[in-house]
């Protein structure tokens, strides 16, 4: 119970901590030269810090080293970080013959170390083939502290195995870190692609429910006007023998116009757009009749008029005529 709770008590700072990740990034994003500023200012005084100080001369081989030189040597080391991200090669480049003057006079200043973040970036944007020829350009370094200040193969083994110790795990980190963008990437292009064809199937089930609507509304138009027809044409033929059918005509008519009005209305609360927060109307209302139940309400009409009953044979053709449109 009590390892529980401590895990809850940390939930809020790992998402502290990734929150402020998250901005560092989104920062670098904007504004990269204002990082690359501050990294190469940092290194640039901490450089500054260990010639000014002496702090070199603890590991040094050599402390008769020139004061200007030393400079050189430390600005050399870290002006060159500015462009580390857009041309690492180039950086590596420019370092190594100050890392050859370095092991050549044996002054053996720290910020030589700063190769090891160029061939971190040489892991990570370029082809790992870089690290080829930038392996031997580091190494080389040591090579020449051994020719000219070894005091033994012992130490010179030590000083080797340590340096390719660093480039590795260097070089490690550096495709580590390319691996895992390199994923997140693909991670995040599958779930645009996912998104996008969910949104195309969204598209094509609207498209086909506009489709069905309109057959649904081509049919309810031909048929209810086929009836209308049919009926105006019973009525008129009754109307000189007997008013009271006429009438009841009359009435159907109506009745099958408010019928079609209806269904349409209904229909057409599909296609119309809802204000916000409004429910749908399609939702409250009741489904449209169906084919059967308006042939059933249609012959339940032609009963109940019987004037209608002489011509109904030209709605029928009428609808037959009609029939293929709609199917």
């Amino acid at each position: 119970m009590e390892h529980l709770s401590e895990e809850k008590a940390a939930d809020p700072l790992t998402e502290h901590a990734q929150r402020l990740v998250r901005r560092v990034r989104a920062f670098d994003r904007r504004r990269p030269l204002v990082w690359d500023l501050l990294l190469t200012g940092f290194w640039m005084t901490a450089a500054l810090i260990d010639y000014s100080g002496g702090g070199w001369r603890s590991i040094a081989h050599n402390l008769d080293v020139p004061g200007p030189l030393l400079l050189a040597m430390s600005l050399g080391f870290t002006i060159p970080l500015l462009w580390r991200r857009k041309h690492p090669a180039a950086v590596l480049l420019a370092m190594v013959p100050v890392a050859l003057v370095n092991a050549w006079t044996g002054a053996v200043l720290q910020a030589a170390m700063l190769q090891l973040l160029v061939v971190f970036h040489i892991a990570l944007r370029l082809p790992l083939r870089a690290l080829c020829w930038a392996t031997p350009l580091v190494l080389a370094q040591v090579l020449v502290t051994g020719l000219r200040h070894g005091e033994g193969s012992a130490s010179w083994n030590q000083q080797f195995g340590s340096q390719l110790l660093s480039l590795g795990v260097a070089a490690l980190i550096g495709v580590t870190v390319r691996t895992r963008r390199n994923y997140t990437a693909a991670l995040e292009d599958r779930a645009r692609r996912l998104e996008t064809e969910r949104d195309q199937q969204a598209r094509i089930a609207a498209a086909a429910e506009r489709a069905r609507i309109a057959r649904e509304m081509h049919d309810i138009i031909g048929h209810n006007l086929s009836v209308i027809t049919g009926l105006a044409d019973g009525g008129r033929y009754a109307a000189a023998k007997s008013p009271e059918r006429a009438a009841q005509a009359l009435d159907a008519i109506g009745s099958t116009s408010r019928q079609a009005l209806g269904e349409l209305r209904r229909l057409l609360d599909v296609l119309r757009e809802d204000a916000p927060g409004r429910p749908h109307s399609a939702e409250l209302a009741p489904s449209p009749a169906s084919p059967t139940s308006r042939r059933s309400w249609t012959e339940s009409a032609v009963r109940a008029c019987p004037c209608a009953r002489p011509c109904t044979a030209a709605p029928t053709s009428r609808r037959a005529a009609s029939s293929p449109s709609t199917a």
